[in-house]
């Protein structure tokens, strides 16, 4: 595995621990029962960036042919 695929998926299984103790922290900080606008919307840039991330690695892969091993 190349190293920044190893960091892609580093930072995948940082948002996996860490997102549900902010989805927490964002439910606790509710006013009148309405989620407060910028902890959701922090939450979910860093999910769509980890997401926008791992698409265009995807895509690279797609974008460059399978080394072809003799079997």
């Amino acid at each position: 595995m190349i190293e920044k695929d190893r960091i892609l998926l580093t930072r995948a299984g940082q948002v996996n621990r860490n997102l549900g103790h902010i989805l927490v922290e964002v439910m606790c900080r509710q006013s009148c029962g309405e989620l407060p606008a910028g902890p959701l919307r922090e939450a979910g840039q860093a999910l769509r960036t980890l997401a926008d991330d791992m698409i265009a690695r995807a895509d690279e892969l797609d974008a460059v042919p399978a080394e072809v091993t003799d079997v």
